[in-house]
């Protein structure tokens, strides 16, 4: 009822706002020629009286104008704007009787001041289109006291900003965000959108990437990058800005933390630490990515999960990254400057700490013939790891053409784990076919170096460009891993126990060279040549100890279960292409591959031999307007621990074996990508079909046995389809009071592959599909609400009946509700609802967690906030994922925090902190 009731509320909101009164339309024209329109010129709208911006519009590519939701009896003032062209200013008043008025031809005549425009600052027009360049007034689109750059641009029309922070206008990607027409922090876009308040922004203005146009010169209008230049009331030469915050809650809950940047010239220093123990990261991926320095300095790894945890090189800066509840810490700096020849120079350290609990339940259902095998698991973890990460950047411009990049870095992990396992497996009559227990210790070290430099040098000629790039990366993990297990089966009875050692060193050296030359031919052909060398040097030693009963140390070899591998070679990619213009609209880029890999592996117990493999296949891109094509072919040799001969047998009930006999994996790949944008109507969409076929591809042929114990070694198979595809359409309505989002759209999934089972092989297709629908309004930002829902159908068949076929749905839905009344409090709540139609031991199928808070705020430009957040109101305190796998369906549920509150303390320096309230905020709940 509660949300019955919601729904009706804001479907009246959005039909009051958006409901159409009346409108005014015409057509410009230039009073000296009336054949010539005038295209993408502002039509203000101001109350007779007033110089608060109504509303405005542009007109079309034919000079074409219509402007609705005009009120009735009003009068209203036209102030029209046109680049080089005279102000036009006209009274209307709209009527019962006249709700539409159609204004005819409207002529505005050339200015004579062109070149030094004079414009009314009571009526300063909020868009100026002048030649290539659009230019946003700052002042015609009101933001809260809070709010930052990024609140700004998504009030502008044409400006999208995706979750991670990237920005389009028009539909096209923005390359470079400029502050008073120099880079801000290093040329890093998001320093200025998420920390730069929006009241000290003059002018937004919008432009193409000469660069882009200059490295390709045949680039089709609606892929040229955009640079965004924000024009400032007053320079900024120097200052300070970021946040500290500070909470707790019951149960000894708390959270602390800060980040502050320090600027002066070109020279920037970024410094942060947070510590807290609710499961959450301490700061959003986006701050420690640019603020951080991490974007600056190189990022070799990332992982994000639904929860909002993010692990960057190894480290770990909150929230639990496979489930469970985490205790994180960390700190760090960054250093950046120019200098005066224009040198970049970037610097980073970072240290962090995590410790997370994990108590985990999988069900795992498995058909086999007319038989099936239940295994049920718990699995209680606890993992704690430390991470260094130092990292640098030198970018110098050796000349106007010629830039050269070096960038050094350093990352050490540490880690001391421990699990317990307890497992049980019963056949399809509910009989027991075993149990046990299973508990290790891992101690681990991990220390990676890296140093990789390019060389990008272009030429007058345009579109002729040649780079390089050289990685050296040395890495040595190192790991002790102890094992004791005991278990039982039934059928016959027997018992058998494991206390064990394996230690596993690992040193992996690699040379990677790259080369990219691009050469135009002619005016329509150009070629392009790019070659990709490896050279490898792969240790994979392993040794394993049973547990000496006479002195209790792990001496006693197995040399069995012991191997050490060592692969070393070269490896190359080369690929040559003739792009052919045969138009301004299509283009078609046939091209060869021609791949060598010519490897030694030798073994410490075992044969060695040696893998030489040549791989020779044409490609192919076209492109015709906005639908480009792909087909891309690959190679690749299997991962030398699938080769080692030795069985993984840490866990007794699930052993994996080597397979020194796996040959290269040959896939085709191709992509279909369809995108849009219609700026007239702000309505974008696009869609995307992409997918591979692969031969000699690994799979995991799995022996069951009676006693449920299954084995499985890697084999290689032919006809491996994976495809996927999606499409999305969005709708935007926006003014300078309210904004409305809707967009739909669809992902879908088709993979073939092959399950071998007790020597059964069968093919198996899954498939899903999945459409979704959503949609936001912001009243004034006032009141914001969004809404959306998706369901997926999954069906997996098999070929032979030995499988049987499993389908299930997932229905999941998610609102978001913000309210900023009375003024200086802020009222958020969050609601997320997850059901499916699959069943796995009786478990509850619907969860639903939601969050609420509130935030009272103080001081000038709400510097100081105070918030109260509850979060898990219902008190789901588990986690869960359903998937399919062969011949399997897996049901995972993991831990979670639960129920809680907290108080906490929010201070802004400078005010750079942000709108108050929603998922992108600091502060997740």
């Amino acid at each position: 009822m509660k949300k019955i009731k919601l729904t009706l509320i804001l479907t009246f909101a959005i039909a009051t706002a958006f409901a159409q009164k009346g409108s005014i339309s015409g057509v410009l024209l230039d009073s000296a020629d009336l054949k010539k329109t005038l295209n993408y010129a502002t039509i203000s709208v101001f109350k007779v009286g007033d110089s608060v911006l109504s509303t405005y519009k542009l007109s079309d590519e034919k000079g074409v104008f219509k402007i609705p939701n005009l009120q009735l009896d009003v009068n209203y003032r036209l102030v029209i704007n046109a680049w080089q062209y005279k102000v036009l200013r006209k009274e209307i008043m709209l009527s019962s009787a006249t709700p539409e008025l159609n204004l005819g031809k409207l002529e505005l005549s050339l200015a004579s001041n062109a070149l030094n425009e004079v414009v009314i600052m009571a009526e300063r027009p909020p868009i100026i289109v002048r030649n290539d360049t659009i230019e946003f007034n700052a002042e015609s689109f009101k933001t809260l006291p809070s709010a930052v750059v990024e609140d700004l641009l998504k009030k502008l029309p044409g400006v999208a900003i995706a979750a991670d922070g990237s920005i389009q206008v028009n539909g096209k990607a923005v390359s470079k965000i400029l502050v008073d027409g120099k880079e801000f922090f290093g040329g890093d876009q998001q320093i200025a959108t998420k920390n730069l308040p929006a009241n000290i922004i003059d002018k937004v203005q919008l432009s193409d990437d000469p660069e882009a146009k200059r490295r390709d010169p045949d680039i089709v209008a609606g892929n040229v990058p955009q640079i965004i230049n924000l024009k400032l009331k007053k320079a900024i030469k120097s200052g300070a800005f970021g946040k500290l915050y500070a909470g707790g809650g019951p149960r000894s809950l708390f959270e602390l933390g800060g980040i502050m940047n320090f600027f002066r010239d070109t020279t920037q220093v970024s410094i942060l630490g947070y510590g807290n123990n609710v499961n959450k990261p301490g700061f959003n991926i986006s701050d420690v990515m640019r603020i951080g320095g991490f974007s600056r300095t190189g990022v070799n790894s990332m992982m994000v999960n639904s929860e909002g945890g993010f692990a960057l090189n190894g480290i770990s800066f909150g929230g639990a990254m496979s489930g469970g509840v985490q205790q994180s810490a960390g700190g760090g700096a960054n250093f950046n400057t120019l200098t005066k020849k224009g040198t970049k120079i970037n610097g980073k350290y970072f240290l962090g700490y995590s410790d997370n609990f994990l108590d985990q339940l999988t069900d795992v259902e498995q058909t086999l013939g007319n038989n099936k095998l239940f295994t049920n698991s718990k699995s209680l973890q606890t993992n704690r790891n430390y991470s260094h990460n130092l990292g640098a950047r030198i970018e110098s411009k050796l000349d106007s053409l010629t830039t050269l990049t070096i960038e050094p870095s350093l990352s050490v992990g540490i880690s001391n784990n421990r699990g317990d396992l307890l497992t049980s497996s019963t056949n399809a009559n509910a009989a027991p076919v075993n149990n046990g227990t299973n508990i290790s210790r891992l101690k681990g070290n991990d220390t990676q170096y890296n140093l990789s430099t390019s060389l990008w040098k272009d030429f007058k000629k345009a579109g002729r460009s040649v780079n390089f790039t050289l990685n050296l990366t040395q890495r040595n993990n190192l790991t002790d891993n102890f094992n004791t297990a005991q278990n039982n089966y039934f059928n016959p009875a027997s018992t058998t126990t494991l206390d064990q050692l394996r230690d596993n060193n690992v040193n992996n050296f690699n040379i990677n060279l790259n080369g990219n030359y691009n050469e135009p031919l002619n005016k329509v052909l150009s070629l392009n040549i790019a070659t990709n060398s490896n050279y490898i040097d792969n240790e994979n030693a392993l040794n394993t100890f049973y547990k000496n009963p006479s002195n209790q140390a792990y001496d006693i070899a197995i040399p069995t279960l012991s191997e050490t591998v060592v692969q070393s070679g070269y490896k190359t990619n080369n690929r040559a292409s003739l792009r052919w213009k045969v138009n301004k609209d299509f283009n078609i880029q046939p091209g060869v591959v021609f791949n060598t890999i010519d490897l030694e592996n030798k073994f410490q117990n075992s044969a060695n031999f040696e893998q030489h493999f040549t791989f020779f296949a044409p490609q192919l891109n076209i492109r015709f307007k906005d639908v480009s094509f792909s087909y891309t072919p690959s190679f690749r040799e299997p991962d030398i621990r699938y080769i080692q001969p030795v069985a993984n047998n840490t866990n007794p009930l699930f052993i994996q074996n080597g397979n020194p006999n796996l040959l290269p994996s040959k896939t085709h790949q191709v992509n279909l990508n369809v995108y849009k944008y219609d700026t007239k109507r702000t309505l974008s969409y696009n869609a995307y079909l992409g997918g591979s076929i692969q031969n000699d591809g690994v799979i995991m042929s799995r022996i069951v046995g009676s006693d449920g114990v299954q084995t499985s070694t890697p084999v290689n198979e032919d006809g491996i389809w994976q495809f996927h595809a999606n499409g999305n359409l969005s709708k935007d309505f926006k003014n300078t009071k309210r904004q409305f989002t809707v967009n739909t759209g669809f992902w879908s999934n088709f993979n073939r592959g092959i399950v071998m089972v007790n020597n059964i092989k069968s093919h198996t297709d899954n498939f899903t599909i999945g459409p979704r629908v959503g949609g936001r309004i912001n009243l004034n930002d006032k009141i914001e609400f969004s809404e959306s829902y998706s369901i997926a159908f999954n069906k997996s068949t098999y070929s032979d009946p030995f499988f049987a076929d499993i389908n299930y749905q997932t229905h999941s839905s998610e609102s978001e509700l913000i309210v900023r009344m009375p003024k200086k409090i802020v009222w958020e709540t969050s609601y997320r609802l997850q059901y499916n139609t699959q069943a796995v031991g009786g478990v509850n199928n619907n969860i639903q967690i939601w969050n609420a808070a509130a935030t009272l705020l103080f001081m000038k430009n709400d510097r100081l906030q105070l918030k109260c957040s509850i979060n898990d109101i219902l008190n789901t305190n588990t986690r869960r994922y359903l998937y399919i796998t062969e011949n399997t369906l897996r049901d995972i549920r993991t831990n979670n925090l639960g129920r809680h509150g907290l108080i906490t303390l929010t201070y802004n320096i400078q005010n750079f902190g942000g709108k108050v309230g929603g998922k992108e905020t600091m502060f997740r709940f």
